[in-house]
């Protein structure tokens, strides 16, 4: 377990790491751009490989995803890294392997998905690929059968559920100053994460509210799904429904004719998780959250410059690429 010295020491290298973040006013330089090469050289301060422009997109993103977890472990590597939580928290990159697996069975790809977090041992028996039941056969993946790929997004969802279950219990099992700030920056993710999944459901697929809130993620000692079933009761044509909800300042304003826009309100939630994450990184800094909070801010650069990079390879005018970056500010 980390000392208070130690704790200190990775709280000052945190601040140190995020004033380089991308995320912030940084991403204004990055909006301007409109070749992937430019992009990446100010992303990577080299030249950009030869390469055609959908691949040097996807070399763009799988050195992004690199960068940010060789960051994070810097960090995290000055503790002990067989932390319960921050390998639960590694495993995020391992739950998305597995959708990566899942989609590479179902379209007969020659080649089990590599993981983009070597160092973190594996949670399954990838050397059997393709076979999935051999694969998942023990450990926490036990679940996972022929038969999910006939289902893809029920499997997936059970995932993202199953990771922020596993997340939450690990969290708990710290000791009281170690989680000092994490439950309630925890909390907020998920519950954003509840509210956006619930609305897309709805807006999208037209799923009525009962059978929304079984795949929302749900916990067992506090509630992260009651803003989400809140919405779901709100329709999505009346503006005036909306006054007063929990999340209300994620909504677009009043017009006529008025209509939800998911979109903006995802945008404004992935906003309102990086200012809180910025102001709980510095709330309790002998704690593990300014660790979680340095791993969820990467994450979220990391999307904010893929998106960005994406936009530049479809040719989005500029406006639209400011769409994604994350300016300053509390809300």
């Amino acid at each position: 377990m980390a000392d208070r010295f130690e704790l200190s020491y990775i709280y000052a290298r945190v601040c140190g790491a995020m004033n380089r973040s991308w995320a912030g006013p940084r991403s204004t330089e990055l909006v301007r751009q409109t070749r992937l090469s430019d992009l990446w050289r100010i992303l990577f301060n080299d030249a950009s490989p030869s390469l055609p422009e959908r691949s040097l997109l996807g070399a763009t993103e799988e050195r992004l995803v690199k960068r940010s977890l060789e960051e994070f472990h810097k960090l995290a590597d000055e503790l002990q890294r067989d932390e319960p939580f921050f390998l639960a928290l590694r495993r995020k990159s391992e739950f998305a392997r597995v959708k990566r697996v899942l989609l590479a069975v179902k379209d007969a790809e020659p080649a089990c998905p590599p993981s983009e977090d070597p160092s973190l041992p594996d949670g399954f028996l990838a050397a059997a690929y393709p076979r999935l039941e051999e694969m998942f056969a023990e450990g926490r993946y036990s679940w996972i059968d022929e038969e999910s790929i006939g289902n893809l997004p029920a499997a997936e969802n059970r995932l993202d559920r199953q990771y922020y279950e596993e997340l939450w219990a690990a969290a708990g099992s710290l000791s009281r100053p170690r989680r000092a700030g994490l439950p309630a920056i925890l909390r907020l993710e998920i519950e954003l994460e509840n509210v956006v999944w619930a609305l897309r459901l709805a807006r999208y697929y037209a799923m009525p509210a009962e059978a929304v809130k079984p795949l929302l993620v749900s916990l067992p000692d506090v509630d992260v799904t009651g803003a989400a079933m809140e919405a779901l009761a709100f329709r999505m044509d009346r503006r005036q429904d909306w006054d007063g909800w929990k999340y209300e300042f994620l909504v677009d304003g009043a017009g006529e004719p008025w209509s939800l826009d998911v979109r903006s309100v995802e945008i404004g939630a992935r906003r309102h998780l990086y200012r809180r994450a910025r102001l709980a990184l510095h709330m309790n800094p002998s704690s593990y959250a300014p660790l979680y909070c340095f791993f969820k801010l990467k994450e979220l650069e990391t999307a904010v410059v893929i998106g960005i990079a994406e936009g530049i390879h479809l040719g989005a005018p500029a406006e639209e690429l400011a769409s994604f970056a994350i300016a300053g500010g509390v809300q």
